[in-house]
């Protein structure tokens, strides 16, 4: 399982780190503030690139330093986890439901959201988007 968490977390950080490399020197003030992040967003959860739009609120409901609280796909949560020591928010959660626990990870740059999911129970990888309501 720990193997799965960590190439969901390389996965999502991969395209982002590149350009991170480039910019190595990061200021305090290219630091994006965490409370930028609360509210809601509206995600696509679409199963396949070519389905129709599945659209769902994703809520940052809660930031307090590094954790935060919220509701995603109608699922209430606590204890997440944020990283505003980059360019970019980063963040991590879990939900579960009779189908098992689910693996979020993600970040925001601007108004918009990109994240990917894990249910191993499932074998369920899905990448999803969105942007602040």
């Amino acid at each position: 399982m720990k193997k799965n968490i960590t190439a969901l977390f390389l996965l999502m950080s991969y395209a982002s780190m590149a350009q991170v490399e480039k910019n190595a020197q990061t200021s305090a003030s290219n630091k994006p503030v965490a409370d930028s992040a609360l509210g809601t967003w509206v995600i696509d959860l679409r199963p396949t690139p070519g389905s129709e739009p599945y659209l769902k609120d994703f809520k940052f409901t809660k930031i307090e330093g590094k954790q935060f609280d919220g509701e995603f796909y109608g699922y209430p949560f606590q204890g997440g986890f944020l990283n505003t020591d980059w360019e970019k928010i980063y963040f991590a959660f879990t939900t579960a439901d009779q189908s098992g626990t689910y693996f979020h990870s993600g970040y925001i740059e601007g108004n918009k959201v990109f994240g990917i999911t894990l249910n191993e129970n499932r074998k369920l990888v899905l990448p999803w988007r969105g942007e602040k309501k």
